[in-house]
């Protein structure tokens, strides 16, 4: 997927989720008009979802963001965000639960093995002392 690194220019009116891009940063990304991207702040480690329209008044290397979206991102007027095309929520969901799925089942197998060591170890030991009991 395509990302593009972008010149922040706050917004004057208050547009919480909604950015401004130049027509040539949609070709870019492969979006629409409407579409989706997500914003990310690298360093921060934060992303927000936007829905972008274009502006012929944005230059090609700017996005026009809210301030409601710069507080989330963690960033200012004049900084850099990361841009790419968003990835529906289904796809993002599915991802997420793919790898929760292996995250359980890896730690579920090494419960599952320790649990049976520890339950073989136990039983060796009451047998032992069973059958030194019988001698």
């Amino acid at each position: 997927m395509k990302e593009l690194r972008l010149k922040i220019k706050k917004r004057v009116m208050p547009s919480k989720g909604r950015v401004r891009l130049n027509i040539s940063a949609l070709t870019d990304l492969g979006i629409n008009d409407g579409g989706q991207i997500d914003l990310m702040n690298d360093a921060g480690n934060r992303t927000v979802t936007v829905t972008v329209y274009t502006d012929t008044m944005v230059e090609k290397d700017q996005i026009r963001i809210s301030e409601e979206d710069l507080k989330a991102l963690g960033l200012q007027d004049g900084d850099e965000v990361t841009v790419a095309k968003a990835v529906p929520m289904m796809d993002k969901l599915k991802k997420t639960g793919a790898e929760t799925k292996k995250n359980v089942t890896e730690k579920a197998e090494k419960a599952y093995q320790s649990a049976g060591k520890a339950t073989k170890e136990e039983y060796e030991k009451v047998k032992k002392k069973l059958t030194e009991k019988d001698l």
